[in-house]
């Protein structure tokens, strides 16, 4: 007896072309999301992956039985918790490291305290903290995703990028819209403000993400200076600013802290 597919247990031509597509749709969805635009629904985002709706439909219903996406009340799509744990998975040591460290730093300085990674244009928060009383908007979910050039963990991830690098990395990218009243509107605004803050080694990046809203941010560099990751401070400014001098030396203390748990290649330890 012959069969047209893989046997039970094993992988064929068939399944690594489903995963392509719904690792497609999930990078999709990511991609809307960092924009800070509306959502994909279903048949928009067929659209833009190139699928059948019937086809996009299925995918989108398993990867939402799963947890790699959600959906929203006006039925378009987010990123999941799945999703999220299954990338804070490739940190183990920064987020064992971290947790002590943010804690510590929301304490001290009445703010919340952030562990973020870059994926292309995409910031991630692999973990955050925030102090007693303090609320909770401080704090951010451990999905959020935002811009890398409107906040300041993603500056201080673009902070070695030149000009030209992150030109290319956002062509395609409509930056007007998108952020605060200070965010950068181009490649060319966003390398200056990583110019002016690179020669002080942090980011002070004001009302970028949002209006009276501050962030502090510091790299993270392995043992061959590679940035992998950044550590960040997030208030109002006019609580925050006052600390400013104080919040460096406690950033400083924990990106050199956490880069202790990479390797030289970037791979956490």
């Amino acid at each position: 007896m012959t069969t047209n597919g893989p046997a039970p247990g094993q992988s064929g031509p068939g399944t690594a072309s489903s995963l392509r597509m719904a690792l497609r749709m999930v990078n999709t969805v990511l991609d809307r999301e960092a924009s800070a635009r509306t959502g994909f629904n279903v048949s928009r985002l067929a659209e833009e992956v190139g699928v059948e709706r019937s086809k996009a439909s299925r995918t989108t219903q398993d990867l939402c039985d799963t947890g790699f996406l959600e959906r929203r009340d006006d039925a378009t799509l987010r990123a999941g918790k799945a999703f999220f744990v299954t990338a804070a998975s490739l940190h183990p040591g920064l987020l064992r490291r971290s947790r002590p460290l943010l804690r510590r730093i929301a304490v001290a300085h009445g703010a919340g305290a952030r562990l973020s990674v870059r994926d292309g244009v995409q910031v991630r928060l692999l973990r955050a903290a925030s102090a007693a009383g303090h609320t909770q908007e401080w704090q951010g979910r451990a999905s959020l995703v935002t811009p890398c050039w409107c906040t300041g963990a993603g500056r201080a991830l673009l902070l070695d990028h030149t000009t030209e690098e992150i030109t290319a990395l956002l062509d395609g990218y409509e930056l007007i819209g998108v952020g605060g009243p200070d965010a950068a509107h181009s490649a060319g605004e966003l390398a200056a403000a990583n110019d002016r803050d690179r020669l002080r080694g942090f980011v002070a990046a004001h009302g970028e993400f949002e209006h009276g809203v501050t962030e502090y941010a510091v790299p993270v560099r392995d043992k061959n200076a590679h940035i992998r990751a950044a550590v960040s401070v997030v208030g109002r400014r006019q609580d925050l600013l006052p600390q400013e001098r104080t919040i460096r030396r406690s950033l400083t203390a924990a990106a050199e802290a956490l880069a202790e748990c990479l390797d030289g290649d970037g791979t956490p330890q």
